[in-house]
């Protein structure tokens, strides 16, 4: 049981011992036993969240969201006891869940789930439960039977790693990188300044494919462990030998940050890794800032390659650049309401003469989807890459009285033209189906069919 939990909790955080990584519009809806907020599927490197510190019994009634989507205000998580819940107290969390699914769940079948005939089954287990974990393992369990990608129970502790992820606080130990498990390795997607893998020269692209000697595993994850412990590492770069490298763990603080760069001809770059943290609107504000600062750009490539959501208010900020107006609905069991975007803060980005390129892969999901999705209808941005994964829920955060935390997925999108995005994903202008993580940036061909697509010409 307890390597079934740690399993459970390691899908949870995969990407960077994070929660998104789905991502997320950020609205009050009800009362369970605290303030519940939504977000588009929080990524795989994350799953961090609001929550509330004011319990109570009497849940209100689920009322449409305004738009434009609201700035979230960040609420004091609630500390757990350590002591394992009473059976009352495990009772009252279970059927808390279970109602909360029945009542607000997106589909009013359930996917097909048998939702009525999982309550005995569930509450058996929960009644036998003999530690926390094997109470915590019956949760996440019975909210993985919707298995719908998004919807998913979250433990007090992991909910804790979730908010210092999203508030961009988060430090932890380790060398300072998020790796996505290969199978062939660990490809590096970030590192972050000031750390052991910076210092040691270590870049995104980069593949981990030993650890200590022997072949990277998924459960190596991020490379995480205790302080002044040293792990070896064997580092293959596309284009150049393989390399090892020793490296000595220290405190790091996880600044995920979007790349940017200029390229010949006017045409700007920047790569958004996740719509997760909450300032990464403002942050690519600042990046687009910058790159017109030495003159106006001719086109631009926005690459959303591996992004797997984030917060409805970073989506709404990025999309302020390029697109305003009402651009598609979100819509529940019961409402619609639409997703209206307002003038950005920084660059008016409307008017690039060579046009505006997204590049997605099949890991590009839920806000990341919905955001090349606008750019593609709205904006008249050429889309590049291989067909995103069609996961565009939009998952509401429960607080329990535990500490633990339900997302559920409880809103769909459609573009104005009625298109859902759900189970068919954003389709390419150009289909270019390549794993595009064994190439260097010189080389990756779908960045090089962006910039040919725009006239930017050699790098």
């Amino acid at each position: 049981m307890l390597a079934r939990m740690k399993h459970i909790l390691l899908q949870l955080g995969a990407f960077v011992s994070m929660v998104a990584l789905t991502g997320c519009s950020l609205q009050p809806v009800s009362a369970v036993t605290a303030t519940s907020v939504a977000t588009n599927m929080p990524p795989a490197w994350t799953t961090s969240a609001v929550t509330s510190s004011a319990p109570t019994t009497t849940p209100t009634t689920a009322m449409p969201l305004p738009s434009p989507i609201p700035t979230p205000t960040l609420l004091p998580t609630r500390t757990p006891t350590p002591d394992a819940p009473t059976l009352d107290e495990r009772l009252q969390i279970f059927d808390e869940v279970w109602r909360l699914v029945h009542e607000k769940y997106l589909y009013a079948d359930f996917g097909g789930v048998d939702w009525e005939g999982l309550y005995p089954e569930y509450r058996a287990r929960v009644i036998r439960a003999q530690s926390r974990d094997e109470f915590y393992a019956a949760m996440i369990d019975m909210v993985a039977q919707l298995n719908d990608n998004h919807s998913r129970f979250v433990p007090p502790s992991a909910v804790e790693a979730e908010d210092a992820t999203a508030s961009g606080q988060e430090i932890h130990v380790g060398i300072g990188v998020i790796v996505q498990p290969k199978p062939d390795g660990g490809f590096v997607q970030q590192v972050f300044p000031e750390s052991p893998a910076a210092r040691a020269g270590i870049r995104p692209r980069d593949r981990i494919v030993a650890v200590n000697g022997r072949p990277y595993t998924p459960s190596d994850g991020d490379l995480q462990g205790e302080i002044g412990t040293s792990v070896r590492l064997t580092i293959a770069r596309p284009g150049a030998k393989l390399r090892d490298v020793l490296l000595t763990r220290q405190e790091v603080r996880a600044s995920i940050l979007p790349y940017y760069r200029r390229f010949p001809g006017d045409i700007g770059y920047i790569s958004v890794p996740t719509l997760w943290v909450h300032d990464m609107g403002e942050q690519v504000s600042g990046a687009l800032t910058d790159l017109v600062a030495s003159g106006p750009l001719r086109g631009l490539i926005i690459d959303v390659r591996s992004n797997r959501g984030g917060w409805g208010e970073v989506l709404s900020g990025v999309l302020s650049h390029f697109v305003r107006g009402q651009v598609g609905v979100f819509f529940g069991r019961d409402y619609v309401r639409p997703l209206i975007v307002n003038p950005p803060a920084g660059p008016d980005m409307r008017n690039l003469s060579a046009g505006l390129v997204v590049l997605i892969d099949e890991e590009t999901a839920s806000y990341a989807e919905v955001l090349a999705a606008v750019l593609q209808a709205e904006a008249g941005a050429i889309v590049v890459g291989a067909r995103s994964a069609g996961n565009t829920e939009t998952i509401y955060a429960h607080a329990l009285r535990d500490g633990s935390r339900l997302w559920l997925a409880q809103e769909g999108f459609r573009l104005r033209n009625g298109l859902d995005l759900e189970g068919r994903g954003v389709t390419p202008d150009v289909l270019l189906e390549i794993d595009w993580t064994r190439y260097s940036e010189d080389d990756d061909p779908q960045l090089l069919e962006a910039l040919r697509l725009l006239g930017g010409g050699p790098k």
